[in-house]
C-alpha cells in the first residue's frame, strides 16, 4: 500500500475522485464513479482513509482495483 492510502479521501476534491475511479478497470469506472458521489453525498465515507474506501467498494461492488 501506497502512502496516499492511510490518507483522508476529500469528497470535495475532484481529483481524488478522479484518482479513486482511474484505479479500476475502464467498464467499471461508471459505478465507481456514482458510488463515490451516493457515498460521499450521505456521508457513508466522511473521514475515511482512501484504504477504507477502497474496501468499502470491494465489499459493496464486488471490485478490485486493477
Amino acid at each position: 500500500m501506497g502512502k496516499s492510502d492511510w490518507e483522508l479521501f476529500n469528497c470535495s476534491e475532484q481529483h481524488e475522485h478522479d484518482y479513486v475511479v482511474s484505479l479500476y478497470e475502464v467498464a467499471d469506472r461508471p459505478k465507481v464513479r456514482q458510488f463515490l458521489k451516493d457515498k460521499c453525498a450521505d456521508g457513508t465515507i466522511k473521514n475515511s482513509t482512501h484504504s477504507q474506501v477502497y474496501d468499502l467498494i470491494k465489499s459493496k461492488l464486488g471490485l478490485t482495483r486493477s
